[in-house]
């Protein structure tokens, strides 16, 4: 067999004569629109038309939507109803709260209030009892100033036991000119301008004496001073004045004058010895 019949036997079939070619260019052109294929119907509505506009529209396309799970909705609205409830209680416990913080404010006002009121009272009491107490005392301290008044009494001219008075008291004393004083219950008055004066003493004719000279004003004698019935001072006395001049600006006699006792002398006697009416300051013994 020779090359050229195995050529002609093993030849290639034009593009028209394959099926698979010729099939792929229908298809091709059918899809662009530019061709009818033979057992299509002319009249069909894709004839002839564009591949746009035989595809379907654009939302026939999109997928449905997937249901939504009612479960899940259904815990959210459980949810939300919860936080709302919850919401509520706190602010139902927020103003329980208030009110409760409002009434035990009120308590605590009304509680001061009634202290404040109790406090109050209880001074108003306190002042009564204190006046009633105090005019109780009051009246005690009267009934012993008039029992005492009553009772005190003061013996200065007992006849002395001793002569001997190891106690001197010593005062500075101003007379008033020409007045009659009382030392212990004995008048005696000063009568003079100069340095001489005349000392009366009980109503008698009086004895002249000059600055510096002493004169005894009370001779030996013994007091005795009682209240109650008790016996409160009782010594031996004897009184001895030197006159230290006189002085117009006042007009008055001045005098250093002696209390000698056979006891010490507290200062309350003093003041039943001296005359009232007097100025009368301590002086040292030595200055007398």
């Amino acid at each position: 067999m020779s090359v050229e019949s195995d050529e002609k036997t093993m030849s290639v079939p034009s593009g028209k004569d394959v099926p698979g070619k010729a099939d792929a260019s229908v298809v091709l052109n059918q899809l662009r629109g530019n061709i009818i294929p033979d057992n299509t119907n002319s009249e069909s509505p894709a004839m002839g038309k564009n591949t746009e506009d035989i595809l379907p529209p654009a939302d026939m396309n999109v997928r449905d939507e997937i249901p939504p799970d009612t479960d899940e909705i259904r815990r959210k609205l459980e949810d939300e109803a919860a936080d709302i409830k919850i919401r509520e209680q706190l602010a139902n416990a927020k103003v329980w709260e208030e009110k409760q913080k409002a009434i035990e404010q009120e308590r605590v006002r009304q509680r001061k209030e009634i202290e404040r009121e109790i406090e109050a009272e209880s001074r108003k009491q306190s002042a009564s009892r204190w006046k009633r107490n105090a005019g109780i005392g009051a009246a005690i301290i009267i009934v012993i100033i008039a029992a005492a008044l009553l009772t005190f009494s003061v013996q200065p001219d007992l006849p002395a036991t001793g002569d001997s008075f190891p106690y001197v008291s010593s005062y500075n004393m101003r007379i008033p000119q020409a007045e009659s004083v009382d030392f212990a219950g004995i008048p005696v008055t000063v009568s003079g301008t100069g340095d001489k004066v005349i000392v009366s003493i009980s109503g008698g004719l009086g004895t002249e004496i000059g600055v510096g000279e002493k004169i005894t004003l009370s001779s030996p004698k013994r007091m005795v001073i009682r209240i109650f019935g008790i016996t409160l001072f009782e010594s031996d006395y004897q009184i001895v004045a030197t006159f230290r001049g006189y002085v117009p600006q006042t007009n008055q006699n001045d005098f250093a004058v002696a209390v000698m006792t056979t006891r010490p002398v507290p200062e309350w006697a003093v003041n039943v010895i001296m005359p009232d009416g007097v100025d009368v300051t301590p002086i040292s013994v030595d200055t007398f």
